[in-house]
């Protein structure tokens, strides 16, 4: 179940991000930059609330709390951190404030194939867990 909705809200960042702030560049106002900024915290709380029960879940408990950690920094540090970078290049080089949905798009591309992957996986997890204790 929390899968899902890690896929659904991955599915809407690809598909939504790219309208939301194209429609905030043309349409500034602060109504709508509170709109905008409403829509992407849902997606960050809707996202972050259901991908830390479903790493948690999808990791052995013996390993848990170093596999749950070094995923979430990992992802943290690449996206968290290159995204200013990212945001920057990409309004320089076409002149467009609203291309920085590209890079949330790109994040949200891998989001979902990860999260495909991870679906996956899941419903073989406790077999898959019995196998490898020693």
């Amino acid at each position: 179940m929390l899968a899902a909705v890690v896929v659904g809200i991955s599915i809407l960042a690809i598909f939504t991000a790219f309208p939301a702030l194209n429609w905030l560049v043309n349409h500034t106002t602060f109504t709508n930059l509170l709109i905008v900024l409403l829509y992407f915290s849902f997606f960050f709380g809707m996202y972050n609330g259901s991908m830390v029960a479903t790493l948690a879940e999808s990791m052995p408990p013996r390993v848990r709390t170093v596999g749950f950690s070094l995923a979430f920094s990992l992802a943290t540090a690449l996206f968290g951190g290159v995204t200013p970078m990212m945001s920057t290049y990409l309004i320089e080089r076409t002149s467009d404030s609203s291309m920085p949905a590209l890079w949330l798009m790109f994040a949200g591309t891998c989001s979902l194939l990860a999260s495909l992957y991870l679906c996956k996986r899941l419903p073989n997890r406790k077999r898959m867990y019995q196998e490898t204790r020693i």
